[in-house]
């Protein structure tokens, strides 16, 4: 009998069991709460999150990663102890250019809230094990079902992991040389890290959920950098099917998993950056982006074979459970700007391959 066999039939591996989708935004809320009442007990500040489209961040288009937020801090002289945490709202959208490739599913999406801390070079150490606290202590997540991929090279990380906890859950030297880098679009810095990852509940496969990095600059320790995406541990913990469910779009009934899930990363990054302000008929990054995304949805849209009627209540639906305490609504934003796209993609002379695939599409179905 394995592990998977001896737990309750309600229950996974983490004690815990698959929440309603229609709960998802208070469980959201339950995993922030709790990553922020942690580090406040250890005297972490926290720093405020900005609007995705903010601009904060110039060597971005969208904030992707709260440490654009948290940069002026690293310049602003010695980095005060024990350090900042940030929760960041982000959009990462390197999903757009293959949206429209139905051969496979993104693991991510592009929308996601970042739980992400910095610390002075000084306490590496502790922090890792604060973090490493954290997962064990307050989120109950037992050492065999955690795994680190870490690269031998990395003498210092590799000897806090070590001394912790031995090589039992380390992975060395599996991956690229690449993984182990990150940039942060600041020149000369440059960081070194391990990546934690979880055991799915379904599988004896492990997933990744964030990074620990030592970042250098001057040929100098010059920051520590800690980050998770809160629904790449939620989807973990709770054995969730994909970490869009933690912003589950209800009423999408989608046969097709592929479609599905590229569908609702469409109506999910639309909306929020509807709520941001943005439109798509302007010559800015950022609003041709969300008009890629635009056209993708009314490309999935053709595909599903669904109404303006029942698209509009399903946008309205996701936005009322994901802002419950917004009075702002762009549901009929979103679909007037749709509605002008997929005319202009039907009577537009010159087209693009991937204008002419969503142009097609529309005309076959004839919604």
């Amino acid at each position: 009998m394995n592990i998977y066999d001896i737990k309750s039939i309600n229950k996974n591996i983490y004690g815990r069991k698959r929440f309603p989708l229609k709960k998802a935004r208070d469980y959201v809320e339950s995993l922030i709460n709790s990553f922020k009442k942690y580090y406040l007990e250890l005297g972490y500040k926290e720093e405020l999150p900005l609007p995705i489209s903010s601009g904060f961040d110039p060597s971005v288009v969208f904030i992707g990663s709260g440490i654009s937020v948290l940069k002026p801090r690293l310049f602003a002289g010695t980095l005060s102890s024990p350090g900042y945490f940030i929760v960041q709202n982000c959009v990462r959208a390197r999903n757009v250019n293959s949206l429209l490739d139905c051969s496979y599913t993104h693991m991510w999406g592009s929308y996601f809230t970042n739980l992400l801390l910095i610390a002075p070079p000084g306490r590496l150490r502790s922090t890792c094990n604060e973090t490493f606290d954290y997962f064990e202590h307050r989120l109950g997540i037992a050492p065999v079902n955690m795994l680190i991929h870490i690269n031998s090279a990395d003498t210092d990380l590799m000897d806090i992991c070590m001394q912790r906890y031995g090589t039992k859950i380390l992975e060395i030297d599996t991956k690229e040389h690449i993984y182990y880098k990150h940039k942060i679009g600041v020149e000369g810095v440059i960081g070194r890290s391990f990546n934690l990852a979880l055991r799915r509940p379904s599988s004896n496969e492990f997933c990744d959920i964030g990074n620990f990095i030592i970042h250098t600059y001057e040929d100098r320790q010059f920051f520590v950098e800690i980050g998770f995406g809160a629904s790449t541990i939620l989807k973990e913990l709770y054995g969730l099917d994909h970490v869009q469910d933690c912003t589950p779009v209800i009423g999408l009934h989608v046969e097709n998993e592929v479609i599905k899930r590229k569908f609702e990363d469409t109506i999910i990054t639309c909306t929020v950056l509807f709520r941001e302000g943005l439109r798509p008929f302007t010559r800015d990054n950022r609003n041709r982006i969300l008009k890629q995304y635009l056209r993708a949805m009314s490309y999935f849209r053709a595909k599903s074979g669904l109404s303006i009627k029942d698209l509009s209540q399903i946008i309205s639906n996701f936005e009322r459970m994901e802002f419950p305490k917004s009075s702002l609504h762009v549901t009929d934003d979103v679909i007037k700007s749709l509605q002008i796209v997929e005319n202009d993609l039907l009577f537009k002379k010159n087209v693009s391959k991937n204008e002419r695939i969503i142009r097609e599409t529309l005309r076959a179905i004839k919604i």
